[in-house]
């Protein structure tokens, strides 16, 4: 089996992860499958040249100012998808932030297949994403570790069977700090993350928890179920990555050790499982499965998801934008990480929501949320 690949974000942690699967499913199936057809990154041009001459790939796309030296380069992933990708393609999505919805919503248009890395699509844009995939009789794999292992634990299930969905959290970087600690938690601190390797952003999103309530939110779009239908819990091992509780008191779950390559890797291969190079289980060294309830007071921005999921319409897209902008206050310009999630709850709670919003209407929530978020940081 093969299929004909785009990455886009190339240059991340899960793009970078998606380089290394491609090279192993191509030791397994010849070095002539599973052609990488373009790569997308932001400013990284070092790295994307060595990848695209490892994967032979010709049409790239990058920000920065830089020649790769290939016959067809882009400044946007959304012109390279659109000159370049073929109905039945597959889009490894893993363009972090607002910026992966336009070629996401491109790839749709061609007719690829959709791997989503990239949860702030489904947040910000849900219903318009959602939409077009029905539309074009596309199919949407997850990518992110927990959605993963849902759609994995929920195949072959009637939706009337699923009681509740559970995605479980590894807890970041500041599990087990008091409210006051986590408040006055330092960048070095929440960038030292236990159990994945990821990117800054993300990893800041991990130790708030809001990067759960960006997956709660993304959860009621996959799988279509509402608020009550989810739930997330603390599992510090990382093993146990989500979880489907049924009608009948039954719950399965897929566990697996915290590998990202393990999730593209099924989403690439998907409906198919083929030998993986990531290390299984080794029963007999697991002492214990922890689970812990999540203290919403010293973790607010989980609270915060079940209000977007409840409102619809261009919350998600508030709640996405504002957040890109105080991660980036935090990281950058020394706002406290106590006062992100709280910028984040008045801005949605100033700005108005449309409901049944078209895309135009998300991206001007998308650029009024970042103006006001900016204003209250400079306040």
């Amino acid at each position: 089996m093969s299929k004909r690949v785009f990455i886009l974000g190339s240059t991340g942690s899960i793009g970078c992860s998606a380089v290394e699967v491609i090279e192993h499913l191509r030791v397994r199936d010849g070095v002539d499958s599973w052609p990488v057809a373009g790569l997308a990154a932001g400013m990284n041009s070092k790295l994307l040249k060595k990848q695209a001459a490892a994967l032979c790939v010709e049409a790239v796309s990058i920000h920065a100012d830089v020649s790769i030296g290939t016959p067809f380069q882009y400044s946007a992933a959304e012109e390279l998808i659109r000159k370049h990708a073929k109905s039945g393609d597959l889009v490894i999505a893993a363009i972090v932030g607002f910026a992966g919805i336009a070629p996401v919503l491109a790839a749709i248009e061609c007719g690829c297949d959709i791997a989503l890395a990239n949860k702030e699509t489904l947040v910000a844009a849900g219903h318009i994403v959602m939409r077009a995939v029905k539309e074009a009789g596309v199919n949407l794999l997850p990518v992110d570790s927990e959605h993963s292992a849902i759609f994995q634990s929920l195949l072959g299930s009637p939706s009337k069977e699923v009681e509740k969905i559970i995605l479980t959290a590894s807890g970041g970087s500041l599990r087990g700090m008091s409210q006051a600690e986590v408040a006055s938690a330092t960048v070095e601190q929440v960038l030292d993350h236990p159990t994945w390797n990821m990117g800054a952003k993300v990893t800041v999103d991990s130790a708030s928890l809001m990067n759960k309530g960006l997956e709660l939110i993304e959860a009621h779009w996959l799988f279509d179920v509402g608020a009550s239908q989810l739930d997330a819990i603390i599992h510090p091992q990382s093993i146990v990555h989500g979880m489907v509780e049924f009608c009948d008191g039954s719950s399965i779950a897929q566990l697996s050790p915290p590998d990202m390559r393990l999730p593209i890797q099924y989403a690439l291969t998907w409906p198919q499982r083929v030998a993986g190079f990531t290390a299984a289980i080794d029963w007999a060294t697991v002492k214990s499965l922890e689970f812990e309830q999540i203290d919403r007071k010293v973790f607010p921005a989980i609270s915060l998801a079940y209000e977007v999921i409840e409102r619809g319409g261009t919350s998600g897209a508030i709640l996405n934008a504002s957040n890109e902008v105080v991660v980036d206050a935090f990281l950058q310009d020394g706002l406290p990480f106590g006062a992100m999630v709280a910028i984040v709850k008045e801005v949605i709670g100033t700005l108005q929501i449309v409901d049944n919003a078209d895309l135009e209407s998300v991206l001007f929530a998308d650029k009024e949320a970042r103006l006001m978020t900016k204003k209250l940081i400079a306040s």
